[in-house]
């Protein structure tokens, strides 16, 4: 069948989070895996049933020896399952491979590899049997005890507006479709956001004591339901491409953020980039971080890339 030239030599597990896309994953996945199935396909299924689960259950899939796992679920559930490939600072298996069946509200991993969303998109994924090496980022934060902890990302992290507006859009309903969510969080955040005063340092060399909107550590191009914040940026190059937005006023935000959609916004003066394998960030008051669309602490925050170090499926 189909499915045979992946499953042949893998011992695969879905790792899906069923109440990723306003509940309709655990709905829909059913007949999602019989289709798979019938497309030859062999997996076992893991629920999560909580925050963080999808980690605990990624380790433990490849600590039974499971090497090829599936995030079923949003941005945030891969990013779960990504962490689970690390523990105490080390890859579990370095030849394990990470499929991605993009089932959130802003689906922006898969956007920087022209994967398409819904199940006809991740067949095809799987029909490329492509797989890259990518770079993982590592950021060490402040979390909401004050104590100092570190989680990777694969796609974006960014400090600012953009931590403000996901701590926004994961207290409120995500029924309505990613980009239509995203936007209307980014607007009210928009309106309300105050710019910090920020110290960042990059690769040790370039400091940077400005009144900012954000700092926005990328991986992948895109985040924020669709925006391609970093038009340049290659997820296997070893290198960070740091997007610095200046002291917009909510008017200048409000006119530029179409262009951010666009990839334009580059062009703005106020608007800086750097390519870096290093960044620190603190500020003043506070900023929240957003990590793969979760956010889960604030600023201070030490940011390195882990170059090549996770096998995707791409």
């Amino acid at each position: 069948m189909l499915g045979m030239g992946i499953c042949m030599g893998y011992n695969i597990v879905a790792i899906v989070n069923p109440v990723s896309a306003g509940k309709a994953t655990g709905k829909e996945w059913p007949g999602f895996e019989q289709k798979l199935r019938e497309q030859g396909y062999e997996f076992h299924v893991w629920y999560t049933s909580r925050q963080g689960h999808a980690t605990e259950l990624t380790r433990k899939a490849l600590k039974e020896g499971f090497d090829f796992i599936i995030s079923v679920g949003g941005d945030g559930t891969m990013n779960e399952v990504v962490n689970g490939f690390f523990e105490d600072g080390r890859q579990l298996n370095p030849d394990a491979k990470l499929a991605v069946f993009s089932r959130g509200t802003g689906c922006d991993f898969i956007k920087s590899h022209g994967i398409k969303k819904g199940l006809d998109g991740f067949l095809a994924l799987l029909s490329r049997n492509n797989c890259k090496k990518l770079d993982v980022g590592m950021v060490r934060y402040q979390d909401y005890t004050k104590g100092q902890v570190s989680r990777y990302f694969l796609n974006i992290s960014d400090l600012g507006l953009g931590g403000d507006t996901t701590n926004r859009i994961n207290k409120t309903s995500k029924s309505l479709k990613g980009f239509l969510s995203f936007a209307i969080c980014a607007i009210t955040s928009i309106l309300l956001f105050k710019n910090k005063n920020y110290s960042v340092v990059i690769d040790d060399q370039t400091t940077i004591k400005e009144r900012l909107n954000s700092v926005i550590v990328a991986n992948g191009r895109y985040f924020g339901g669709g925006m391609e914040v970093a038009p340049d940026a290659e997820m296997d190059d070893g290198l960070f491409d740091v997007v610095i937005l200046g002291n917009l006023s909510t008017l200048e935000l409000i006119m530029s953020f179409p262009s951010i959609y666009k990839g334009k916004h580059l062009k703005n003066p106020k608007v800086k980039i750097y390519k870096a394998k290093k960044i620190s960030v603190a500020s003043e008051p506070e900023a929240l971080i957003d990590i793969d669309g979760e956010q889960p602490g604030t600023t201070d925050a030490h940011f390195e890339i882990i170059t090549q170090a996770i096998k995707v499926m791409v």
